[in-house]
Order: structure tokens, then sequence, then C-alpha cells
């Protein structure tokens, strides 16, 4: 029995280290009613192997502090759900939100406890997602534009940042070859927010790592600007400076014959008209998977009748700004907390955050964007390298 516990152990280790990715793939299933990824299902038998495991003492559970706070959310995301949309909506909401919280929860406990072997097998399924994502695409002749299978197309972006804070927290410039060969992808695959999260963070990543000559840059830049403004003020003219493309008239009067195929103009009637619904529910929000409902009531076709592409937007919503609150509590302890931190556990966490904060602004609501908003918290899953040896494979 001993060597069987210690083999499912093992074979939970593999699933914790595989789940996030497997989120990031499209296979799904119809059960009951309800779509499950495969990786719910992997979800589910983690919790199930966690459980056994516990039972026989060789595991315990490890969360950030101030994780456990998030069951309030849970709770109250179920009230606000069953008060607007009833037992069924309320109860397929709570299932996702619990599965989630509890499979990051028990990943967080593996890594800790496992770190280097947990990070091999992280890093070995990212890179073979990443892998037959390019592979998949170049076979159907799509040599760029890698979309075809739907959450899959983020992958790459999140397999760059991975790889681009090991390599900074780690000094481990085997990272760095592994990036060279996948950054010519993550380009062809013309996913934009992927782009411009990737490059972002390797900036921020560079200014920590090449420190004086981010210093001379910057201050180069930053005498350029003023020089300008000094001399020829004029050359900036901040009057042209809009927010959004189209105009008031274009939304309210929406060509919605052609809005699906001209996406700038779908996705900016979405947010203003989402923000619009916030403003209307700004408390305590519409509940749980009420967003389209309400967004309906702006469209003659209901298929434009969408999330926003915005998660922020998106939970503000359908939570309110309580709901919003108490999803942001650990990030609120997790600043003001009073334990000691190394710099390059604060310069990582912040890397996540912007790389949370910029996919997160631009995608929407689901599982994949759970996990992304979670992400900065259960940082120590990739920038721990010391095993806790009191519990044992």
């Amino acid at each position: 029995m001993k060597i069987q516990i210690s083999a499912l152990s093992k074979l939970l280790l593999i699933l914790c280290a595989t789940v996030i990715p497997m989120y990031f793939t499209d296979l799904r299933f119809l059960v009951f009613g309800i779509i499950l990824r495969l990786a719910d299902l992997i979800s589910l038998g983690i919790i199930f192997l966690f459980i056994i495991c516990v039972r026989f003492n060789k595991l315990k559970l490890f969360v950030p502090k101030g994780y456990r706070l998030l069951m309030i959310f849970v709770t109250y995301s179920f009230l606000n759900a069953y008060a607007n949309s009833g037992i069924f909506i309320a109860v397929h909401s709570t299932f996702q939100w619990t599965l989630v919280l509890v499979t990051l929860a028990i990943v967080y406990s593996l890594s800790i406890v496992y770190p280097e072997e947990f990070r091999k097998f992280f890093f070995g399924s990212l890179l073979t997602i990443s892998i037959f994502v390019v592979v998949y695409h170049f076979s159907i002749g799509k040599f760029f534009q890698y979309k075809s299978l739907g959450d899959a197309k983020y992958i790459l972006a999140l397999t760059g940042v991975m790889l681009l804070i090991y390599s900074y927290h780690f000094k481990d410039k085997s990272y760095v070859l592994a990036l060279c060969i996948l950054y010519p992808f993550i380009i062809l695959s013309l996913e934009r927010k992927g782009i411009l999260v990737f490059h972002v963070i390797l900036i921020y990543i560079l200014f920590f790592s090449v420190f004086i000559f981010f210093k001379i840059l910057f201050a180069v830049l930053f005498v350029t600007i003023i020089s300008i403004l000094v001399f020829d003020p004029l050359s900036l003219d901040v009057d042209k400076f809009v927010l959004f493309q189209y105009n008031s008239y274009e939304i309210l009067y929406l060509d919605e014959v052609n809005a699906p195929w001209i996406s700038n103009l779908h996705r900016q009637s979405l947010l203003q008209n989402g923000w619009e619904i916030f403003m209307n529910n700004p408390l305590f929000g519409t509940g749980a998977k009420s967003l389209t409902q309400h967004m309906e009531f702006y469209y003659s076709n209901p298929d434009l009748a969408m999330y926003t592409h915005n998660v922020f937007l998106d939970l503000l919503i359908e939570q309110g700004l309580v709901g919003m609150f108490l999803l942001l509590l650990p990030y609120i302890l997790y600043m003001f907390t009073s334990q000691k931190k190394s710099k390059k556990s604060i310069i990582s966490f912040v890397a996540f955050c912007l790389y949370s904060i910029i996919m997160l602004l631009f995608m929407s609501a689901g599982t994949p964007s759970m996990l992304i908003f979670f992400l900065p918290i259960f940082s120590g899953f990739i920038i721990r390298n010391k095993s806790n040896t009191n519990f044992g494979v």
C-alpha cells in the first residue's frame, strides 16, 4: 500500500505541473449539460488524488496568505447569482470558481514541496503544448496567425513570459536558448496582446538585468523629450489623442451587419455598453453569467451580445465593486504583509502582475482568465528552489 501511495503522489505531482498549461488548450466535453475541459477532468482527478495522499499523511495543503478569504467571495458569488439568475446558474458558477481555486491551492502545495521536479514538468508541458500549436497550424497550411485552437493561442506568449522570468530569477541561460527558438513563433502567432505583453515583460526584465544600460537609455530619452517640449512644444498635439477610435454616434447607431467583421468597432461598442451596465449595477453587479442577457438590450442581433473582452469590466459587471474587492483581498494582504521578501521575488511578482493586467484587459472571461487573474499570487510555484522535505513522495 505504501508503494501504491508513493506512485499516486508522483502521478499527482505530474498532473499538478501540467494542469495549468492544459487549461490553455481547447479540448472540451459535454457532461450533464455542462461543458468541461479535459483540464477540468484533470482538476477533479487532482483533488481526488490529493485527498488520498492527505489521508495517508503524504502531503498537506499550503496556500498563500489571505487565499482562504476567497471562500468569502465564492459564498458571495453564489448568493448573488442565486438572487439574480436562479439556482442552476449559481451552482454552475460556484462549481467553476471552486474547482479553479481548489486546484490552484493543490498545485501551489505540490510546487512548495517539490519545486525542482514541479518546475521541470511545468516547463516541459508548456513547451510541448506550444510545439503542438505550431505544428498543428503548419499542418493545415497556416504559417502565421495561430488562432484555430481557441485558448491555445495564448500559450506561446505565456511560455515566453515564463521563460523570461525563469532565466532572470534562476540566472539560467538554458532558458534563453529555448526563448530564442520560441520568439519567432510568438511574432508569427499575430496574437496582439500576447506579443505586447511579452515585449513589456522583456523590457522590464532587461531593465533589472542590464540596469546601467537602461539608466543611460532612459536618461537620453528623458532629455530628448524635455528638449522637444522646450524647443518645439506644438509638435505634441494632445488634442488629437482619443481613447476610442469611433464616436458616440457610430456606437449608438451601430452597423450590425458590418460590426462582426470590424473587430475594433464591435469591441468598442461592447466596452461602452458594458460600462453602462456596470454603472447601472455598481455595487453588487448583475450576478454570475448574466452579462450577455443584459448586453442583448443593446443589439438587434443577439449574436453580437457577448462579454466585453475585458475581464476586469466583466467582473465588475457581474460581481460589482463588492465582488471585485473580495477577489483582490489576497493581493491586498500580499502587498501589506510584514513578511520580508527578496528583491528577486518582488521583481518576479511585479512581472507576473504586469502579465496578468495586460492580458486581462483584452481577454474574455473564462477559466484561463481566472488562472491568469491569480497567477501573481501563486508566483511561488516557479520562483521557489528549495524543497520542503517534511512530506516526501
